[in-house]
């Protein structure tokens, strides 16, 4: 099983809709697909609201002691053909102060959980939240790569380079494993008029394309994103053929690509 993370230390970048529709993708292909929602809004678990969750995630980090195999298969919940969910709940957010996981010891806990379940699934996606705290920490360490989406204006290069920074020391320390398997823009086409966006598009290819991919494939803007989320559902479903299933579809590919010649 191969672990995907899309993460970003910046709110509102696409970062969920990435994880949902790239896992979707990939499950349409006839992969197995488990999402591990590790962020408290709990964005990714609320796209899959008309499954049964009673547990989650958080309850296997928080838990004292050894599980089972079957402690992990009474928080995932099947969610779709070939996808299934280990969800999120608001109450991570006040457990987080209580997890130690800055320490090799606790930090592996998810990376212990997913390890577990490796036989059953081709891909792991994990979803986190929008900063890098404790959660994301623990969330990284389980990550085979790293998948970085950036929307290109000023702070989003900011954000991008603290996720990098973090991810050097993570895997000096913790996860050696760890890669950054590239970098995409959310919000943009090189169509686009934005002057600026562009500028920073070509700052971050400049600063980064020579240390991790930068993928050509962009995200542009669509109405079927939002409403998508609205619906809870993702793009395939809501809008197939939407110019933001198409980008989807094209990022998975693009993805796959990487993945294949590593």
């Amino acid at each position: 099983m191969r672990t995907l993370c899309f993460s970003n230390n910046k709110g509102g970048v696409g970062k969920t809709t990435s994880a949902l529709n790239v896992g979707l993708a990939l499950a349409r292909r006839g992969h197995r697909v488990l999402f591990c929602d590790c962020d408290p809004q709990r964005s990714l678990t609320i796209s899959f609201e008309g499954a049964d969750i009673p547990e989650h995630v958080g309850m296997l980090l928080m838990r004292k002691g050894e599980f089972s195999l079957d402690d992990i298969h009474a928080v995932i919940r099947p969610v779709g053909e070939n996808v299934d969910l280990l969800p999120a709940s608001a109450e991570m957010e006040a457990n987080e102060a209580q997890l130690p996981g800055w320490d090799a010891e606790h930090s592996t806990r998810l990376a212990d959980i997913l390890e577990m379940v490796a036989p059953e699934y081709d891909y792991c996606v994990i979803d986190t939240k929008g900063s890098i705290g404790t959660l994301t920490w623990i969330a990284l360490a389980a990550t085979d790569l790293l998948y970085i989406p950036v929307d290109p204006e000023f702070y989003g290069f900011e954000g991008l380079t603290n996720l990098i920074n973090t991810c050097t020391r993570l895997r000096r320390r913790i996860n050696p494993t760890l890669q950054v398997g590239g970098i995409f823009f959310t919000k943009y086409s090189p169509a686009y008029r934005a002057r600026l966006r562009h500028d920073v598009v070509d700052l971050i290819k400049d600063h980064y394309g020579k240390e991790v991919p930068v993928f050509q494939t962009t995200i542009r803007q669509s109405t079927a994103i939002p409403n998508a989320q609205m619906a809870g559902t993702g793009l395939f479903d809501y809008a197939p053929d939407s110019t933001g299933a198409e980008d989807y579809e094209a990022l998975t590919d693009e993805i796959l690509l990487h993945l294949h010649a590593n």
